[in-house]
């Protein structure tokens, strides 16, 4: 059974919210219905509503104890976040709970008491100056972001928490996390261009080299390519699918990384995060655009501009690393401070293979 959990957590005493895809005796009902139970006291309901208003539901039962979500089909059940929230935990590695490592000496238990205040109901907290403890846990990862903002505008230095329990997903586990693990591909021997695109080919192609879609970087210099994965178990699969393909034209090796991806990057992942970004565009790319729309895209993080390809109405844009790519995509969903090059203005990016709601 699928299971999808909400992780919260209290400092001393945990309810986790969960749910989970419940069957009825009707064919036609099977796995649309999920069901929202161990409910924290205090925790506002109306907020689990809010977020299946953009799906088809057919109808929402309360309970005493539980809440069912009856939605038209199976896909709408599964359909995953927003895409500005998949950015974020990529991009923030953002999670409910904050920590503040540099406070001013003017700071005070009030104003973060009152900051805390104006960003929904807080699971714990925790205001120790002289132990150097300043900390919060939010029910709700989005007034956690809202409350940091507050909390670098007061001058302090706030960073997101990684805090346990931590659902991993079913291709993730904690023995992931340790050092020392074989979780990139070095492919060596790009003697000429024809080698060097075929090896591109292998990291975009998604459909026909599944464990392309969970690189979370790759760097290239002239004769090398470094390809980096959240686990040992995929660098290892791409490496077998794509070592017949070679024919001998190039190597690929694995090296192991003390550098763990980080959790958000992991959760951004599984929820449809990519490297390659999709944007609408509908005019011809030219040399010229290319190069300019490469330029505009590297203020996001870095990327090969030759290779921004146009295809069915939209540009690919390969980014070198996700987080890059999901810097990208929240900026402009939340609002670009930038300028975007005419021809890319007032478009919605989207992951490439992934569906997200805007």
């Amino acid at each position: 059974m699928l299971r999808l959990s909400f992780a919260l957590r209290r400092l001393r005493t945990a309810r986790i919210p969960c749910a989970t895809y419940t069957t009825a005796a009707e064919p036609s009902s099977l796995h649309r219905i999920v069901r929202v139970e161990n409910l924290p006291e205090g925790y506002n309901v109306s907020s689990i509503i809010s977020s299946v208003n953009a799906n088809p539901s057919e109808a929402v039962i309360p309970s005493k104890d539980h809440i069912l979500i009856r939605f038209l089909d199976e896909r709408s059940a599964k359909r995953s976040l927003d895409i500005q929230t998949v950015a974020m935990l990529a991009k923030y590695n953002a999670t409910r709970t904050i920590k503040l490592r540099k406070v001013p000496e003017t700071f005070t238990e009030s104003q973060f008491n009152e900051i805390l205040s104006k960003h929904g109901r807080v699971v714990s907290s925790c205001f120790d100056k002289s132990e150097g403890v300043i900390e919060a846990q939010f029910l709700d990862l989005h007034q956690a972001f809202k409350a940091r903002d507050d909390f670098v505008a007061a001058g302090a230095l706030p960073r997101f928490a990684e805090t346990e329990p931590f659902i991993y997903p079913e291709w993730y586990s904690k023995s992931d996390e340790q050092p020392n693990q074989e979780r990139f591909v070095k492919i060596d021997g790009l003697k000429d261009i024809e080698t060097r695109l075929m090896s591109l080919r292998w990291t975009n192609n998604y459909k026909e080299i599944p464990p392309a879609a969970f690189i979370s970087a790759r760097y290239s210099s002239e004769k090398t390519m470094s390809v980096y994965f959240p686990t040992s178990a995929l660098a290892r699969q791409f490496k077998s699918i794509c070592e017949p393909l070679a024919a001998g034209k190039c190597t690929l090796s694995l090296h192991s990384s003390d550098e763990a991806v980080s959790r958000g990057v992991v959760t951004a992942i599984d929820q449809g995060a990519r490297r390659l970004v999709a944007v609408p565009f509908n005019g011809t790319l030219t040399d010229e655009k290319r190069t300019r729309f490469g330029r505009f895209f590297h203020n996001f993080g870095r990327l090969d501009a030759r290779r921004i390809t146009h295809t069915d109405g939209q540009l690919i844009v390969p980014f070198a690393t996700v987080v890059g790519a999901s810097s990208y995509v929240y900026h402009v969903y939340k609002g670009l401070r930038i300028k975007p090059p005419s021809g890319i203005k007032n478009v919605l990016p989207t992951f490439v293979g992934a569906y997200h709601s805007g």
